[in-house]
């Protein structure tokens, strides 16, 4: 990478790092809020799903937005809500403020996915790399929330948490606001002339030629979101119910770290080999230890859960750069914008469908049900290698058809 591209991937890392931190801060906080306001976990987690469908909800104006405006515009957007957010839920006086308060902080960090993915897809040449290294950077950030939500709410208070964060929040708004990243010319904003216009007939028959593919990928977000969304959940409960009661769900942190070199190597394949291939390959993969979480028990189930965690996240690098590769011509924002609401608002419901499978038998046949979900996700990859094999194969001539 050039100086210009390490100095984006330098700053995208730390803004996508702070987005998970803040997406996990509330989860990590859940029983400390609950003793505080005196209410049930029905409706803290009627609160977190609030908070969900926001943060998916979000990435489309989002997409519009960073096509119109810039990447690095959005983000100071995002960043600078989400410290006022954080700070006004660590001074809830009640669940219905901390209800309204969340539902903000979900809208405004919810800004940050499609911004700073389209900032690395175009920024950065060598853009396999570059989302891994961008995945990388989340899957820290995952890690590293519960330690510091926790750890700032023993020592003085859980609206602590929220402060702290939200100052990191409007620190980095700040640098963003204030730093210039170079990209390419043109790359960040939509052209004033509508694209099809400009490009001519050829940009609309490839924009319908891969328009079903991209509803591919987005049914594939919907997909992998759902069982993001499930596994996220209850991962730390059924290591705890299943490795040890006092700290395994402390292990969730083992896993995520392992996502984290499992995007690293997403990347690196991705940049060596075609994407519509090695998707069906890595979703397959994915399946026997998300099947064998929901059987094995005992420290084994560590080894076996961060295996699963391993492989789904190196898939993410690989659906990022097709949704890069079959956007329209200046529609690479909004495109990432309709995936993050497809993986993180859709694919919200996951929770909600693993969490049905805990109360009427357990965290083992909730990971067993979103084994059956992550079936699909191979299944939609196999269909998507099949159309680009089609494509690739060459057209007969225009004459040929025309003679005996």
């Amino acid at each position: 990478m050039n100086p210009d591209e390490r100095r984006i991937m330098t700053y995208i890392a730390m803004a996508h790092g702070l987005a998970h931190i803040l997406e996990l801060t509330y989860p990590a906080m859940l029983t400390r809020i609950e003793d505080d306001f005196g209410i049930r976990a029905v409706v803290t987690g009627g609160i977190a799903t609030m908070f969900g469908w926001a943060f998916g909800s979000s990435a489309i104006p989002a997409g519009f937005l960073a096509d119109r405006l810039g990447s690095r515009q959005v983000l100071v957007y995002a960043f600078s809500g989400s410290a006022v957010m954080a700070v006004l839920v660590g001074l809830s006086p009640n669940e219905w403020w901390l209800g309204a308060a969340l539902l903000g902080l979900g809208l405004t960090a919810g800004l940050y996915h499609p911004a700073g993915i389209s900032l690395v897809a175009q920024g950065v040449r060598q853009r396999g790399m570059g989302l891994g290294f961008h995945g990388v950077a989340g899957n820290v950030g995952q890690a590293m929330a519960p330690a510091i939500a926790i750890g700032l709410a023993v020592l003085v208070d859980w609206r602590l948490a929220f402060f702290f964060v939200g100052g990191l929040s409007a620190l980095l708004a700040l640098v963003m606001a204030t730093t210039r990243l170079n990209v390419r010319a043109g790359s960040e904003t939509v052209a004033v002339v509508d694209a099809a216009e400009e490009a001519g007939d050829q940009s609309t028959k490839e924009g319908n030629r891969f328009f079903v593919p991209l509803l591919l990928v987005y049914a594939a977000f919907i997909v992998s979101g759902m069982v993001y969304r499930g596994a996220i959940t209850y991962l730390p409960k059924h290591l705890e119910d299943f490795v040890n009661d006092d700290f395994g769900g402390a292990f969730v942190t083992v896993a995520l770290l392992t996502g984290a070199v499992g995007q690293l190597i997403g990347g690196g394949l991705s940049q060596r080999y075609r994407l519509e291939p090695l998707a069906p390959i890595i979703c397959l993969l994915t399946v026997p230890p998300l099947v064998l979480t929901g059987v094995v028990t005992g420290w084994a189930l560590v080894v076996i859960a961060s295996a699963f965690v391993f492989f789904y996240f190196a898939a993410q690098p690989l659906w990022t750069g097709l949704i890069a590769d079959y956007s329209p011509p200046g529609a690479i924002g909004r495109s990432y914008g309709f995936s993050f609401f497809a993986g993180f608002g859709l694919g919200g419901t996951g929770g909600v469908i693993a969490g049905a499978f805990v109360d009427i038998w357990d965290t083992q046949a909730a990971f067993l049900g979103l084994s059956a979900i992550m079936s699909l996700s191979f299944l939609i990859a196999t269909v998507l290698w099949v159309l680009a094999e089609r494509r690739r194969r060459p057209a007969p001539s225009e004459g040929a058809s025309g003679t005996a």
